[in-house]
């Protein structure tokens, strides 16, 4: 397996604590750092001023995507409540957990952890271990209210197509005194284990802007955010649920597009995440993504970056171990 744990540059201040009245966070609750909690504190850009590691053409397709979100928030609002004949909140809580890459080439990520912890695919950061060496390891996401913060990759595993964000920088209203701030973010709970075959799913994600299915370089149409809905469609037969290196080793049949790498499905009954969207087959059009089980190990191995969440996966993957151990189960449909 190729693992690489990458050095992490988050700082972390003691300063006495209080409420920071810090504008523009789109309803996040964010206090002055407690030294008793050791929280990591998360950089303040001013709003409108000039994001680091951002070339001027990247912070203009930010720009442009952040404006648009914030002109379509109320219509994913209302889509999000509305969907699936509305009295679901699993659905606009996904939605609000849920992050877009800045970038041209899209991409998604989820969040996992109030203290901003989120997932993604590896591949969002370079299919080899190479090109994660010359790529930026930080890179600005945006939720669906168009709040810019910055994530730097802390973890990435090529076999599992997995990679651990730590959000390091938000841009905000200028905090008291330029001192940093902790926030709560809105986060997706791990589903305990996978669903039923044919179990009803949601996927939120971000589809690219090129339309790759046109003869003739066209834009395509789609929102920034775009939410669909399908079914769990079983896991692939004979293979190694820890390797979605090739392809992701579950199917799903919710709607995506190039770009949506990251998305999170999330099941309908309870709004836990069951899996990343990560790839689809092209000879029969299923989707595939990484399935929870992956996740779980993932996080199980790195549980001491991750203090309660990964300590609880940790405890997750090894009741699913020894459950394995005593019955070996494949679930397969026909594509």
């Amino acid at each position: 397996m190729t693992m690489r744990n990458l050095r992490s540059s988050i700082a972390k201040a003691v300063v006495e604590s209080g409420p920071c009245k810090t504008l523009g966070l789109a309803g996040l609750e964010c206090t002055t750092p407690d030294s008793l909690r050791q929280c990591n504190v998360l950089k303040v850009i001013p709003t409108g001023s000039r994001l680091p590691d951002l070339t001027a053409s990247e912070q203009k397709l930010l720009r442009q995507k952040q404006q648009r979100l914030a002109a379509d928030k109320a219509s994913l609002d209302r889509e999000a409540r509305d969907c699936l004949g509305g009295g679901n909140l699993y659905v606009h809580n996904g939605l609000q957990a849920t992050l877009i890459f800045s970038q041209y080439e899209a991409g998604t990520a989820v969040c996992i952890g109030s203290d901003g912890w989120a997932l993604t695919c590896a591949h969002c950061f370079g299919d080899t271990e190479k090109e994660l060496q010359t790529s930026d390891k930080r890179r600005w996401l945006l939720f669906y209210t168009g709040l810019a913060v910055q994530a730097e990759c802390v973890t990435w595993d090529a076999k599992r197509d997995l990679a651990l964000l730590k959000i390091i920088a938000i841009e905000a209203d200028a905090s008291r005194n330029g001192e940093g701030i902790v926030c709560s973010f809105p986060f997706m709970q791990l589903a305990p284990k996978r669903p039923a075959v044919n179990s009803p799913i949601i996927c939120i994600g971000q589809p690219g802007v090129d339309d790759l299915e046109s003869s003739t370089p066209t834009k395509n149409k789609f929102d920034f955010v775009e939410l669909s809905t399908g079914k769990f469609r079983g896991m692939v037969a004979g293979g190694d649920w820890q390797d979605n290196s090739e392809i992701g080793q579950m199917k799903h049949d919710a709607w995506t597009y190039w770009g949506h790498s990251g998305a999170p499905l999330l099941a309908e009954a309870d709004g836990t995440l069951i899996g990343l969207h990560s790839s689809w087959d092209d000879q029969t059009g299923m989707r595939h993504g990484i399935p929870i089980v992956a996740i779980q190990a993932f996080l199980a191995q790195h549980a001491g970056l991750m203090s309660s969440i990964g300590q609880a996966a940790k405890a997750q993957d090894d009741h699913t171990l020894s459950k394995l151990a005593v019955e070996e189960e494949v679930i397969v449909i026909s594509d």
